[in-house]
């Protein structure tokens, strides 16, 4: 019997990297320009606020009930190819709806559909890279590389084309994406290597509790930044191409950080490599307060991109380490829904709020302080002990 050769794509070394490769080319091709778009529509920075926590929202609401779901039904990729299939329709809808309330409504189904997407891919590529003994920051960094492509060369595109070829783009590239996601692996019941608790059992980890606390302190960080800092350097004169450079460099300051973060799990383990990430990030933001040149923006997100690459990595890691096989997903869910949804939510209105009335660089500060604290969470409770202690993954 004559076996089928596998394409490269399919190798567990190579489909995660595709697969982070395609996806965040979507991201990177209208994500950064989001914003801008919608602050040259007339919205303000209120209105902008709303829009942008349509996302958190969901990724609280819908985004662990979905993942629970695929990880009870193990239909992960299912479920990823219908959020992935069904968005690219909502990014059509864009390119006809320019009223705030109408696009209020295409944000809020969009964040729906995406909710699950980045927990269960997450945790699908970190399970894939432990089976088969893979770096996962090597992985992880191509979508970094696509991310930062797209956007230092989509700033330029859209400047000449305009934004309807920038959400056209965007769904093109979808579809190649969907294809990618059919190699990923899904555990089954025989390659899960650990019981599996009731989850409520795993919220007595106080390792688990203080990533959770200061994902949380950098999710508003986070949600500051990526909903004001394009507007920020659309103010100080940067045209598209600087707002895509400003996330395309950000992103390529990523690679290095992703390239070689066993080695620096190694030396620092990764809770101190965390609490380092935090400080550079928290550092970073409060450059962005005082920064008053594009050129200034540009040196600030490289340094936040450093920081981003090493806690994103060394996050998803110890998550993957401290949960069982069939809790991955779920508990990835959990974490975005405290950093990407409740801290966002209840922050970033208030921040469109407090930099319409006091300016952007006092929202940027406020982030850098945020990140600050989450440094300073992850600090006690290194200092503590909390992550020598042996992750509870059964009674």
């Amino acid at each position: 019997m004559v076996t089928q050769k596998r394409p490269p794509w399919a190798n567990p070394r190579w489909a995660g990297a595709f697969f982070y490769f395609g996806l965040w080319a979507v991201i990177g091709s209208y994500a950064p320009f989001l914003n801008v778009y919608l602050s040259r529509l007339g919205f303000s920075g209120f209105q902008i606020g709303l829009i942008a926590v349509t996302f958190p929202l969901m990724t609280i609401v819908a985004g662990p009930f979905f993942s629970m779901l695929a990880d009870r039904r193990r239909i992960q990729k299912p479920v990823l190819l219908l959020s992935l299939g069904s968005s690219a329709v909502v990014l059509l809808a864009f390119l006809v709806v320019r009223t705030f309330a109408g696009i209020l409504l295409l944000a809020l189904l969009r964040a729906v559909l995406l909710s699950p997407l980045m927990p269960i891919a997450d945790g699908l590529v970190a399970r894939m890279a432990v089976r088969h003994r893979i770096d996962y920051g090597k992985l992880r960094l191509w979508g970094s590389l696509s991310f930062a492509l797209t956007a230092i060369g989509g700033g330029a595109v859209w400047d000449a084309l305009g934004f309807p070829a920038m959400f056209i783009t965007a769904v093109v590239l979808i579809l190649p994406v969907m294809a990618l996601t059919l190699w990923l692996e899904t555990p089954t019941a025989t390659t899960d290597r650990r019981a599996a608790p009731p989850l409520q059992h795993l919220w007595r980890d106080r390792g688990l509790i203080a990533l959770l606390i200061a994902y949380f302190l950098i999710g508003i960080a986070e949600g500051m930044y990526g909903t004001f800092s394009s507007i920020q350097m659309d103010t100080l004169g940067g045209g598209q191409v600087w707002v895509g450079a400003l996330f395309g460099f950000s992103a390529l300051c990523e690679l290095p950080v992703m390239q070689y973060s066993s080695a620096i799990f190694r030396r620092l383990g990764k809770p101190r490599a965390i609490l380092l990430a935090y400080s550079l990030v928290g550092l970073s933001l409060l450059g962005y307060a005082l920064a008053r040149a594009p050129w200034l923006l540009l040196g600030f997100a490289m340094l936040k991109g450093m920081g981003f690459a090493l806690y994103f990595v060394g996050n998803v890691s110890l998550i993957d380490e401290r949960a069982p096989d069939a809790w991955t997903s779920t508990l990835q869910s959990l974490m975005n829904a405290a950093s990407r949804g409740l801290a966002p939510l209840l922050t970033v209105p208030l921040a469109g709020w407090f930099g319409d009335a006091l300016g952007l660089p006092a929202v940027f500060a406020s982030a850098g302080g945020a990140a600050l604290l989450a440094a300073g969470v992850i600090g006690a409770a290194v200092i503590r002990n909390n992550f020598s202690d042996a992750p509870l993954l059964s009674e």
